[in-house]
């Protein structure tokens, strides 16, 4: 993929960046001002960087005037720009120059990952020859971090949009993907492309809520030398971009009536012009769209194109709301406090059955992402293993207040790790131990496990830490086949509780994302 140059003020924000930088497999290296750079991109034979991270305001220099420097010294260097309080002309100019993306700062961390994501996509391998200016560029998939993100659930509601999906995913019907904000509508997109014949080439996200219209056009389908003020250079859209592979039009139901044209001759023709250009372009491309907003009302009200509505809504995927796929709340729990282990070296590894009961009996109107936000509030937060109802904002508190956890029929309660009774022992009991406290009789792959392979220690000895970790092994992963992978059933059998299982599981590498 190649390095990463990074410009940026905040030795924080700096370390952020090249963390998150490296879990995209690309290293990242500061440097401290523009003018210890800018120097070395542009003398023959110096360095070239694959991609800069720039602060604008870490210049004496105008933002424009900073970002011309570095295309003038490397034209093919691509950019995301960081700034604060820029003005619109500002922000248009830059995005004509060609800056890739823009954030604001203090960046939001999903904004963050989700920009670093697309900006790694946009990136040459490293090795690979840059292309001409103005021809199309061959852009690749974004590298994968260690763990992809995924879907994470086994609701009746997931379920069935993971068997649409397969259904759909091998062909080249174009998808639109409905749902609210936060239940994973990108993330189905690049499940759908990731089990495509066109998983070698790219996925081009496109959010056309986030660019200003006057932009969209541009950033769409590219534009020619000269075509409009600060047009200094020819540059390809993300149509050209996906060549090959999928575009996904997030929020499309947010694009103008002029654009909407514009695009229903794409669907149509596969054909595309870029501004400013008179020379009709073919692209080879899956569209798949996305929209948290009613389209068929926005058809009856004039603000969306039937015939184009119809055309991209051949194959209809509706995401469910968290709300409605609660049983998946301790699955994506898992999932983010094992993220947050991999990445940040946290320590929490469960919660209280109290705080799991409030999660249930909340709304989620940020659906998961605002779950995934407030397990990473909790956890930065959190003075012990077990996250506490003390680690939960008083506004999820106030809002699940008397409230009764829902009945789902499911055993997915947390069991926190209790610290054993002072004093002696009780007396061994001839009654049986409790239903729920009983080892259940493992079914089918469990009893193939075999005896302990050693039942006298050769004259030679044996590497015991080796011998029980091993088995240890078996037992867990025939535990969890036998439990059809539900961990607080595989955790009975084991007659562990969940949250001891778990922390075994993460210490042998054996949590696994979980993508039907």
């Amino acid at each position: 993929m190649g390095d990463i140059l990074v410009v940026v003020k905040d030795d924080k924000l700096a370390g952020l960046l090249a963390t998150a930088c490296r879990d995209r497999g690309a290293e990242a290296f500061r440097a401290l001002g523009a003018a210890q750079v800018l120097p070395e991109i542009g003398r023959p034979g110096g360095r070239r960087w694959a991609g800069l991270i720039l602060d604008l305001g870490y210049a004496s220099q105008k933002p424009l005037d900073l970002v011309r420097d570095f295309l003038e010294a490397d034209p093919e260097l691509k950019i995301v720009a960081l700034g604060k309080n820029l003005a619109v002309k500002t922000l248009s100019a830059l995005m004509r120059l060609g800056v890739a993306d823009f954030l604001e700062l203090p960046p939001d961390p999903l904004e963050l990952s989700k920009c670093l994501d697309n900006f790694m996509g946009r990136l040459n391998p490293a090795g690979q020859a840059a292309p001409a200016r103005g021809s199309r560029a061959e852009t690749p998939a974004p590298a994968a971090a260690g763990r992809p993100r995924t879907i994470i659930g086994r609701s009746p509601a997931l379920k069935k949009v993971f068997r649409l999906a397969d259904k759909v995913a091998a062909t080249d019907s174009t998808v639109m993907i409905h749902g609210e904000s936060g239940t994973g509508k990108e993330l189905l997109a690049r499940a759908l492309h990731l089990k495509s014949p066109r998983a070698a080439k790219p996925l081009i996200p496109v959010n056309c809520g986030a660019i200003p219209e006057e932009l969209l056009e541009a950033e769409l389908f590219g534009h020619e030398k000269g075509a409009f003020t600060n047009a200094v250079r020819t540059r390809i859209g993300r149509f050209e971009m996906a060549d090959g592979g999928t575009i996904f039009l997030d929020e499309i139901g947010d694009m103008s009536p002029k654009l909407q044209v514009k695009l229903l001759r794409v669907v149509q023709e596969h054909e595309i012009e870029r501004v400013g250009g008179d020379r009709i372009i073919p692209v080879d491309i899956r569209i798949i769209t996305a929209t948290n907003v009613d389209l068929v009302r926005a058809v009856e009200e004039g603000r969306f194109r039937e015939d184009l509505f119809y055309r991209l809504n051949v194959i209809p995927i509706t995401m469910p709301p968290l709300r409605e796929r609660l049983e998946d709340v301790p699955l994506l729990v898992e999932h983010f406090l094992a993220r947050l282990a991999a990445t940040r070296g946290s320590l929490v590894t469960g919660l209280t059955p109290e705080v799991l009961g409030r999660l249930l009996a909340y709304d989620w109107p940020g659906n998961v992402r605002e779950l995934e936000n407030l397990v990473e509030r909790m956890v930065t937060l959190a003075d012990g293993p077990l996250l506490t109802e003390a680690d939960l904002p008083a506004k999820l508190l106030a809002a699940t207040d008397g409230r009764p956890v829902p009945d789902l029929d499911l055993a997915l309660a947390y069991e926190a790790e209790a610290p054993p009774p002072a004093g002696p022992e009780p007396p061994a009991s001839a009654e049986e131990p409790p239903e729920s406290r009983r080892p259940l009789e493992f079914p089918g792959p469990a009893a193939q496990i075999p005896e302990p392979p050693v039942s006298e220690v050769p004259p030679e000895g044996v590497d015991f830490n080796a011998l029980v970790s091993a088995y240890e092994t078996r037992l867990i992963v025939a535990a969890l086949e036998a439990a059809d992978g539900v961990r607080n059933q595989a955790a009975k059998l084991l007659n562990l509780n969940r949250t001891t299982l778990v922390e075994k599981m993460r210490k042998k590498g054996l949590l696994g994302d979980s993508l039907e």
